[in-house]
């Protein structure tokens, strides 16, 4: 996997910016498309590698709000530059509202694969607390339009942490499996600052749920999947076997992966690096031939290390020791020590099979406090 990278792709436009997202993301500035892609465009050919692309991911913002053409382009481009596995995971965001039957008829012609849809919940209360422009009738009907298409390679986004009963729990997880749906992820809200949201839970217009509901909810939802056959493999993420995201795998092995767009990240030969935040810079610094590059690392050996502990341990399979020692030349049992032997002694992690792992969705659902201590 070494000779693999992976193409993450931002399309940054959205409908409506949600109240919640702290992505970058545009909701009046559709009138840049065309000059936003011959940019990406630019980027894209600009990039030199001879490792072989395993997945292509278009993020967003909404990539379905924008012209099939666009992206089929991308993607186009993206296999005369590069060398491209036989079967590479295509994957594609999208807005429900986006999700009718000719549009993503019209996305499986030109290669897309999967299909990541942004259905967040099926409870109507839900949806207008979260300001989405879709309702709990919409997020059924764009699953069904995806497997009419023929995709078999579906998943759905749910968020919780808004005071959800544990009925409402029930429903929404078996609102999504009365489909053939593979994969689900399951996101706590998140109230960041500099969000709509943010201030309105401030101002108390909005009640969330308290750190002990959000962990019960959390238990609740993976015991719920699990009684279904999904496989609980990563923190926030449940798959039927064989269908987990290779994408989103490859963050967490810490593979190369190189981002293209505005504020887009990559990580390439050991160097992390991140594009500009602001559209038109972006446009303009491509167009004048310059770097769009905002930031850049060169890690050392001791924080890459440290990184791929904390992304490895996020994955239910956890480190295996010998491959990781292997890799970074170290004995990580002796590197962190104490902070095994504490959280071993406390339950929250374990050691079996040469493998470290978080001990179940007790120690998930408080990973950020476990993880925090091996940065």
């Amino acid at each position: 996997m070494g000779e693999s990278v992976y193409f993450y792709i931002h399309i940054p436009y959205c409908y409506k910016k949600c109240p919640y997202c702290s992505f970058v993301s545009y909701e009046k500035k559709l009138s840049t498309v065309s000059d936003y892609f011959k940019a990406l465009q630019n980027e894209i050919s600009s990039f030199e590698t001879d490792k072989t692309v395993e997945t292509i991911y278009f993020g967003g913002g909404t990539p379905s709000l924008v012209n099939v053409e666009q992206i089929d382009k991308i993607i186009n481009l993206i296999y005369k530059k590069f060398k491209v596995i036989k079967l590479p995971e295509i994957t594609i965001e999208t807005n429900p509202v986006d999700a009718k039957y000719k549009f993503l008829k019209s996305i499986k012609s030109i290669g897309i694969n999967r299909i990541s849809l942004g259905v967040q919940s099926f409870i109507d209360r839900k949806l207008r607390t979260l300001g989405r422009i879709h309702n709990a009738k919409i997020s059924s009907e764009s699953i069904k339009n995806a497997l009419n298409v023929g995709f078999d390679n579906i998943s759905v986004d749910l968020i919780y942490g808004l005071k959800e009963t544990p009925s409402e729990i029930e429903y929404e997880i078996n609102s999504a499996n009365q489909f053939d749906i593979r994969h689900i992820s399951t996101y706590m809200l998140s109230v960041e600052k500099k969000t709509a949201f943010y201030e309105m839970v401030k101002n108390g217009k909005i009640e969330i749920s308290k750190e002990d509901e959000v962990a019960d909810a959390y238990i609740y939802i993976a015991e719920l999947l699990k009684n279904r056959g999904f496989e609980h493999y990563e923190i926030s993420n449940f798959a039927k076997k064989d269908f987990e995201s290779r994408h989103n795998n490859a963050y967490w092995l810490g593979y190369d992966y190189r981002g293209f767009g505005v504020s887009a990240s990559s990580f390439v030969n050991g160097e992390r690096f991140s594009n500009t935040d602001a559209i038109e810079d972006y446009i303009k610094l491509i167009k004048n031939k310059k770097s769009t590059i905002k930031h850049r690392e060169n890690l050392s050996n001791l924080k890459s290390m440290k990184e791929s502990f904390v992304l490895l341990m996020r994955l239910a399979k956890g480190v295996d020791i010998n491959l990781f020692n292997k890799k970074y030349k170290t004995d990580v049992e002796r590197v962190y020590k104490d902070e095994l032997e504490h959280f071993i002694k406390l339950g929250f992690i374990k050691k079996e099979n040469g493998k470290i792992s978080l001990n179940g969705e007790q120690s998930m659902v408080v990973s950020n406090s476990i993880l925090s201590d091996f940065v």
